[in-house]
């Protein structure tokens, strides 16, 4: 995740209302999510990765997940309790200390702040599984999200397992970020994120790349989709999972 300005917003959104700007549920702005519930939806996002995971046969080991855009920690603690480590990687700062603070209680799970436009923090081949929902979607630009999901490839083991999710087409009007854009106009004009919260407005974008331009990128790096499933990571836009092997295998799967 890259850029000042992208890690400003989701800091001043960590101290807002930093479960409500992970999963953005129109009826839980404000403080409405309930940390225990809000940890359930972690539970249920990796379960369903991994009992599609087991059915591709991957990944061969369970020694280091990485959860990608992390936020508070939601899913990397899930992962923690499969895997014999888990690791969160977050742009906000203010999201990763909360993250700490959160799962205190779980030994085998950390979190590092990645603002550059790569994942250098981790090695070549150092994760069986590398997984991220809801975050891609949110950055600048087409070509960022398609240099992580090349990170990815990077970081994952040649016999682990890429879960990602990326909506497909934005219609024009989700294009236009008119609530983004007032939030920004208004943020330059000095007024607080908890006032601009308040009012609906949200710096948060959406972005999204076709499953043809998707499968060509992962083609053209040697990689493969095992399987694409439809998400509802976005209400009212098409969106898939992703699942993907680091190198070419078989076909795609329905």
């Amino acid at each position: 995740m890259r850029g000042r300005g992208q890690q400003r917003d989701w800091d001043e959104l960590a101290a807002v209302d930093p479960l409500w700007a992970i999963l953005s549920d129109p009826d839980r702005r404000g403080g409405g999510w309930r940390v225990d519930e809000f940890l359930r939806t972690g539970e249920a996002d990796a379960a369903r990765a991994l009992a599609v995971a087991a059915e591709l046969g991957r990944p061969a080991r369970h020694e280091r997940a990485v959860d990608f855009g992390c936020g508070v920690g939601r899913v990397t603690r899930a992962l923690a309790s499969r895997f014999a480590e888990a690791v969160g990687v977050d742009v906000s700062p203010r999201m990763v200390e909360q993250a700490g603070r959160l799962n205190d209680d779980v030994e085998n799970v950390r979190f590092l702040v990645n603002s550059g436009p790569d994942l250098g923090q981790l090695a070549d081949a150092s994760a069986d599984l590398v997984y991220s929902r809801i975050v891609l979607q949110h950055l600048r630009r087409r070509r960022d999200a398609l240099r992580y999901v090349e990170e990815f490839l990077r970081v994952v083991r040649s016999d682990g397992l890429v879960v990602f999710q990326l909506p497909g087409a934005i219609p024009l009007r989700r294009r236009l970020h008119l609530r983004r854009r007032s939030w920004t106009a208004l943020r330059a004009l000095g007024l607080a994120p908890a006032r601009l919260h308040a009012w609906g407005l949200s710096p948060i974008r959406v972005i999204g790349i076709s499953r043809e331009d998707v499968g060509r990128f992962l083609g053209e790096r040697g990689a493969t989709i095992a399987r694409a499933e439809p998400d509802d990571a976005v209400a009212g836009l098409e969106s898939f999972q992703y699942y993907v092997t680091p190198e070419s295998t078989s076909a795609e799967q329905p």
